[in-house]
């Protein structure tokens, strides 16, 4: 036997020696005083003292063996195997505090519900168990990293908790518990409880859990719940200038945002709200939702302040998560457009017409009047692609390559970072003569993995543009033009292109094979011609569907890539191409710019503003930090499919909640219960016998003389002294 709290038992101990002092107190000798009826007092005594003697024996045990074993059942006595498995235990909590669990469910959160679990896991730990919690809302972080035994100050640390805007990452912070558990006291249980709602939310099918398997280790898992609820996210928001919009006195915006609707999926109407201050006044639009449909898009077309800033879509009504009903974005004001175009210039220029090459007709697509309002929304430059370095990206949103050939393999690495930062690079391929191969770096540069053909082939047969094209991002605006537009185009000539993703199609010729492709890179995009636009190659330049084309690829091109600038919680910091700045992070944290460096990498815990400044601490630019909903789903989960993937890690228990009460109570000692029953059975016998033997005991109806405990340790004195004074 061994107890938990063996102080008590030595306490106990102690306590059961007062009744013999006491007993042996009042067995001191005192001085008899002969009186007129001391001769029938010796009588009496003489016959009652071996009864008197057993009454006291019996009275003086009892007492003692009560205080013994209230002592033991307060030291928690533990007999067999669970000596060992108790006695040596670590609880390892992980507690999803994700996004989705700021879902309000009956009367609270998911969040306050796992809180409200662990507390009762931990009140109902025996003393010498040890804690530790780890938090799996991204970034995943320890709360109490040493097992502890102090379960009050853990206790409270819980009770601390608010739900984060990233998303549950139940492997990683699974992870954190590898090292401790294999470095371990051998022979020491370890338990790995998870406290979640398990909805989809929370797991993540792209990751899976590490290997927990060990001997003594036990996974236990909640039961996901049932109980439907609903919310409407704001999953994105875009902002793009309005097709062939002016730098005038005003800057037309559409603010393009996605929706979507988890968990159930009734009808109702909702109200999409656009705010900041980046515009003058909000604008409001109720979004009508049949039943079932879960995607929506709305648009709004606003004007921007010249100086931009912050714009936010939010959700009006209030759903059963809050955390998901925003998102903002930063707009840029009333600057120009910076596009630079890396081109060989020609000996007297380029001549006629039909002599134009690809970058003078895509420059012109972007500027059909040089003269116009235009011309104050776009700078145009170009430079040698030989020659072209850093220098001449700063502040470029679009680059197009005219003559990839003759990038330097230097300059390569330089645009490739560029890229994945949130630049847009459109390629097109050399016009005529090709000085060196040139797909197979860029691409690689970019990790695409197309195979690009050395040289264009020429068609035995001109081919025209499909009329039906694939779905495309970069072309949205214009699907409603294609089908009579792109027929008109005629093409001569093409890059063949394998390998490439359906995703990544923009548009397709007559024989299904790519023409215009674009995907993203990073932050960035490439977007990379198959077909030259040069009248050598196809007549496209000359057709209507050339302008609206080029203009699209700019503007899609550059809002697509501004999105990628946001920071994510839990996943990304915003973007910026201020190098040796100061990013300060939405609760004060502050990165350097451009640092490679992992052990300084901060992961944003929050949303909010980003300011990036300089060594004067004057706000360069602002950006953003969003939340994390693309796994934020509300649907409910199966235990089968929460089994399935925690697997890897070892065999999971799913427990009910009743399971986890009665857990709780076998956490504690087998024998205090019992123990406790035989001190009360004790306590009350002490108490019958004491009163019983005080009117006369063990003592016979023929006894006579003076009857009862201290009556019969006087006569005993008496008889001892013979009655002598």
């Amino acid at each position: 036997m061994t107890f938990l709290a063996p102080g008590l038992a030595i306490a106990g101990l102690l306590a059961a020696s007062i009744p013999i002092i006491i007993h042996l107190l009042l067995r001191r000798r005192r001085k008899p005083i002969e009186w007129a009826a001391m001769t029938l007092l010796m009588e009496a005594a003489r016959r009652h003292r071996r009864r008197s003697r057993v009454e006291r024996i019996l009275l003086l045990a009892i007492r003692v063996v009560l205080l013994a074993l209230l002592g033991a059942a307060l030291a928690r006595p533990l007999l067999g195997e669970k000596i060992t498995v108790l006695d040596s235990r670590v609880v390892h909590l992980v507690i999803d505090d994700g996004i989705t669990s700021g879902a309000r469910s009956g009367d609270g959160t998911a969040l306050e519900a796992s809180i409200s679990e662990a507390i009762t896991v931990v009140e109902g730990l025996d003393p010498s168990d040890r804690v530790s919690v780890v938090l799996a809302g991204r970034p995943v972080r320890m709360l109490v990293d040493d097992p502890t035994s102090d379960h009050r100050s853990v206790i409270r640390a819980i009770e601390g908790l608010a739900p984060r805007e990233g998303r549950t990452d139940f492997a990683s912070a699974l992870e954190m518990f590898v090292e401790p558990m294999r470095d371990g006291v051998e022979g020491r249980r370890n338990e790995v409880r998870i406290l979640s709602e398990m909805r989809q939310g929370s797991i993540d099918e792209n990751t899976r859990p590490p290997d927990l398997r060990g001997p003594g280790i036990r996974l236990i898992s909640p039961e996901p719940v049932g109980n439907d609820i609903s919310s409407i996210q704001v999953m994105d928001i875009e902002s793009s200038r309005v097709p062939l919009s002016v730098a005038g006195s005003v800057d037309d915006r559409i603010i393009r945002i996605s929706l979507r609707r988890t968990g159930s999926t009734p009808e109702l109407v909702s109200t999409v709200r656009v705010d900041g201050d980046a515009i003058a006044t909000p604008e409001l639009r109720k979004v009508e939702w049949p039943s079932g449909v879960r995607d929506m898009t709305v648009e709004f077309q606003v004007r921007v302040d010249d100086d931009g800033g912050i714009v936010t879509a939010s959700i009006d009504e209030t759903d059963d998560l809050s955390l998901d009903d925003q998102r903002s974005i930063v707009v840029q004001g009333r600057v120009p457009s910076r596009m630079l175009v890396l081109e060989r210039d020609e000996f007297g220029g380029s001549g006629r017409v039909d002599r134009w090459r690809a970058s003078d007709w895509f420059e012109r697509a972007m500027l059909p009047d040089v003269e116009g309002t235009l011309g104050d929304a776009i700078e145009i430059d170009r430079v040698d692609p030989s020659t072209a370095n850093l220098r001449d990206l700063d502040g470029v949103s679009i680059v197009l390559i005219g003559r990839p050939d003759l990038v330097s393999d230097e300059f390569l690495s330089t645009i490739g970072k560029w890229v994945r930062d949130g630049g847009v690079l459109v390629t097109v391929p050399p016009g005529s003569t090709t000085v060196r191969p040139w797909a197979s770096p860029l691409l690689g540069e970019l990790g695409i993995d197309w195979s690009v053909a050395l040289e264009a082939e020429s068609l035995s047969e001109p081919r025209r543009l499909a009329a039906e094209q694939p779905p495309a991002t970069l072309t949205r605006l214009l699907d409603a033009e294609l089908g009579d537009l792109a027929p008109s185009v005629s093409i001569e000539r093409r890059l063949p292109i394998e390998g490439a993703a359906e995703s990544d199609i923009v548009l397709v010729d007559s024989a299904g094979e790519p023409v215009l492709l674009d995907v993203p890179v990073g932050l960035g995009r490439l977007v990379f011609f198959a077909v030259a636009p040069e009248l050598s190659w196809t007549d496209l330049p000359v057709r209507p569907l050339m302008v609206p084309l080029v203009q699209e690829i700019a503007r899609r091109g550059t809002a697509l890539s501004m999105v990628g600038r946001e920071g994510i919680v839990g996943e990304r910091i915003p973007s910026s191409q201020v190098e040796g700045a100061t990013m300060v992070l939405p609760g004060g944290d502050r990165i350097m710019v451009g640092d490679d460096d992992e052990s300084n990498i901060v992961i944003p815990s929050r949303t909010g503003t980003v300011e990036i400044k300089d060594l004067a601490d004057r706000v360069l630019e602002l950006r953003v930090v969003n939340p994390e909903v693309e796994n934020a789903l509300l649907e409910t989960a199966t235990s089968d499919s929460v089994l399935e993937w925690l697997s890897p890690s070892g065999d999971w228990t799913i427990e009910t909640e009743d399971e986890q009460v009665e857990s709780a109570g076998l956490i504690g000692s087998d024998l205090a219960g019992p123990l406790i029953l035989v001190v009360l059975f004790l306590l009350l016998l002490e108490t019958v016998v004491a009163r019983w033997f005080a009117r006369g005991g063990l003592v016979s109806r023929r006894s006579r003389g003076l009857t009862g405990a201290n009556a019969d340790a006087d006569a005993a004195r008496v008889l001892r002294t013979g009655g002598a004074g």
